[in-house]
This record gives structure tokens, sequence and C-alpha cells, in this order.
């Protein structure tokens, strides 16, 4: 019984010390997780940011090689439909769900035009000035996310 009251110290101090070492590691796991899954979410949006911007880039590209804005000398410039449908509408679908509501909106504004001149079978009045403005604004959004890409990787540089 001496014996048993000698060695309870050093059991207590063993499970103490194993107790001990095990919430310790038990934080430290949680920790490390809680990491690699804030990088997971930053790896996944930089992913999808890169994306994104390699879609805006083919959309600028498709904007000025088909001239899907068709300027005259009496008037202010008009949406080609047919050429917003073939080459840029499938683009911004592409990453629609990476996209910023700012161009969300715009481009359901043009759906709307699209879809209510489907069903009505004609354009009413002041519609190709509403579709020409909402794919302007498009793509002076894309083209101030561009300049705004390229600050932040300037002031990060430097």
């Amino acid at each position: 019984m001496n014996e048993l009251i000698k060695a309870v110290p050093s059991l207590v101090g063993v499970v103490v010390g194993g107790l001990i070492t095990f919430f310790i590691q038990q934080a430290t796991i949680r920790k490390q997780q809680e990491w690699d899954r804030k990088k997971m979410e930053i790896d996944t949006q930089n992913k999808n940011e890169a994306r994104k911007f390699e879609v805006f880039s083919q959309i600028l590209h498709a904007h000025a090689k088909h001239i899907v804005l068709e300027y005259s000398m009496h008037g202010p410039p008009e949406l080609n439909e047919l050429k917003y449908s073939k080459y840029i509408r499938p683009l911004l679908y592409e990453i629609y769900h990476l996209l910023d509501e700012s161009i969300t909106r715009k481009i359901e504004k043009i759906e709307y035009i699209y879809e209510k001149q489907f069903a009505m079978e004609e354009a009413e009045e002041g519609d190709i000035e509403t579709l020409t403005e909402n794919y302007q604004r498009i793509i002076e959004i894309i083209k101030k996310d561009f300049d705004n890409l390229r600050k932040s990787t300037n002031n990060s540089v430097h």
C-alpha cells in the first residue's frame, strides 16, 4: 500500500502531462485545419479571379475584333445584337457566377429586353438605346476592373 501511495503522484503527473499534451495538440490541429481551410478559400478565390480576368480579356478582344458597337456619322453607337449574342453573351454566361452584381444587373436588363422583343416579335422604341447603354456600361466596368487590378498589382510590387 505504501508503494501505491508513492506511485500516485507520479501517475497523476503522467496523466496531467498527457492531458496537457493532448489539449495542446488538439488546439494546434484546429489552428492548422483553420489555416488550411483559409488557404484553400484564398486559392479558390484567386483561381476564380484569374478565370474571370481571362474571360474579360476574351470579351474585350471580341468587342474590338467583331465591332460589337457600330458607330455611325449620324448618331450614337448602336449595339449589333447578332454580334453581341454570338461573341459576347456566351463569354459573359461562362463566368456569370463570378461576376459582380453591377455587371449581372446590366446583363439582366439586356436579357429582359431580348425576352420582351421575342415575346412581342418586335422592338419597342428606345430598346436599342437601352441595349447599347447597358452593353457600354458592361465594357466600362470590365475596363475599370482591369485598371483596379493593375493598380493593385503595381502597389503590391512596390
